[in-house]
């Protein structure tokens, strides 16, 4: 999966929000409690990369509004770094509708992925075996990782009196913290509206199902608490936490808006990844390309065009990507972007082309495309999760008067300033 500048995933707002309850938590326990736990994260997470054979992860998460649930998510992983294998199970239940359950395998040779639509499982055969390389990558290593953890510091560090570490008598720790609406820095409240702000655009793109509160004004975070366990090796086992933002929506109503997650690691070298048996299952196999697609990707995909006016997120168009047709050594499609009357002034005239795979392998995940003027470029896409696609125009200069007839160099940059690569399948 290629991780992308945008809060984006499976489930975005979800998965942002718990990314913005751990990071918080974390960054609350400052002085020795804080130090102290930064290693844990540190050492738990570089374990999990490279020390520990197989483990599992397992993690819960649970929105409400104003007490009432309307997502909750489980999802259970096998980690496998001998064998290069991972096994996932992730359920889903939304206020409305039945649990949706999704399952996927992967190892070197092979990944499987069977949805809650139907009985049957998709099979890709690679290629080629895939480049040895542990399941989980330590993020901590990941270029200005360092630099990241200095902010964090510098902004929280007034936080430090409100955490509690206690040494256990089996040598562990367990970190705790709680902080009201009256302890939590203006800084700390700034960041928070505006994540979430992101969040809901973000989410509202991308999944329909979930029903989140339309808070855009008074946003602020009224409790966050959080527990950690550590064990004597320095592996943290178990983190617990709730974030609670409280904002007001347009109707004026008042939306109290929790986000809890409880992630767990365990089987420590007792986890056991075993190829499913699909002898009597329904199946479905595709044949991968050289650059990780394979045929279950044929199909649309679109995205909003939002932009921002008078404070408000507002859509201006949508973008449309289609895959057309995808074999080992040739890809090929289309991308149309639509305009809503009123802003080609900011967006220019809507772009409109198709591409096909170049055959120079060393450009890497590289399509040229064509404009219906004649004038050629590259675009680079990369599979994106399940169902998704990720998409970036990289274009020299000199060529970007000639993108679009009349479309100036800053309106050009105002159109990448505001472009979303990440495109949802549609099903229809």
């Amino acid at each position: 999966m290629k991780f992308n500048k945008k809060t984006v995933t499976v489930l975005s707002f979800t998965l942002g929000a718990t990314l913005f309850l751990s990071t918080a938590f974390a960054d609350a326990l400052i002085g020795s409690g804080y130090d102290q736990l930064k290693s844990s994260i540190k050492t738990t997470s570089s374990q999990m990369e490279a020390g520990l054979s197989n483990y599992t992860m397992e993690a819960m998460y649970a929105m409400k509004d104003n007490g009432e649930t309307f997502m909750e998510v489980s999802q259970r992983t096998k980690f496998d770094n001998a064998a290069q294998a991972t096994e996932n199970t992730t359920v889903t239940q939304y206020a409305k509708g039945e649990p949706i359950q999704q399952y996927s395998y992967s190892d070197t040779t092979r990944s499987i992925w069977k949805g809650n639509q139907d009985d049957t499982y998709y099979v890709t055969e690679y290629a080629q075996p895939r480049a040895k390389g542990n399941p989980y990558q330590d993020p901590f290593k990941e270029q200005g990782a360092a630099e990241l953890e200095k902010v964090f510091d510098a902004v929280v560090g007034n936080l430090k009196d409100y955490v509690q570490a206690e040494n256990r008598t089996d040598g562990g720790k367990t970190y705790t913290a709680s902080l009201s609406e009256a302890q939590v820095p203006a800084l700390v409240n700034a960041i928070a509206s505006f994540g979430f702000k992101q969040l809901l655009t973000d989410e509202g793109r991308s999944n329909r199902e979930v029903s989140i509160p339309q808070m855009d004004s008074d946003i602020y975070v009224k409790k966050m608490t959080g527990v950690a366990s550590q064990q004597k090796d320095g592996v943290l086992e178990n983190m617990t936490g709730e974030l609670v933002l409280s904002g007001k929506a347009k109707d004026g109503s008042v939306h109290d808006l929790s986000v809890s997650v409880t992630v767990r690691l365990t089987a420590v070298g007792e986890t056991k990844i075993v190829l499913p048996d699909l002898t009597n299952a329904s199946v479905t196999k595709a044949e991968e390309s050289d650059y990780g697609f394979s045929t279950k990707y044929v199909g649309k995909y679109k995205n909003d065009i939002v932009l921002e006016k008078n404070g408000q997120f507002v859509k201006a168009g949508e973008r449309l990507l289609e895959i057309t047709s995808v074999e080992r050594d040739h890809m090929a499609g289309t991308y149309t972007e639509t305009v809503i009357p009123g802003f080609e002034a900011e967006l220019g005239e809507p772009l409109s082309f198709t591409f096909t795979q170049e055959p120079d392998r060393e450009k890497g995940p590289s399509f040229a495309y064509t404009l219906s003027s004649g004038e050629k470029g590259t675009i680079q896409l990369f599979p994106n999760g399940l169902a998704k696609v990720y998409m970036n125009i990289y274009q020299d200069a000199t060529v970007r008067g000639k993108l679009n007839p009349g479309l100036e160099v800053s309106v050009w940059d105002k159109r990448m300033d505001t472009f979303n690569g990440e495109f949802i399948r549609i099903f229809e």
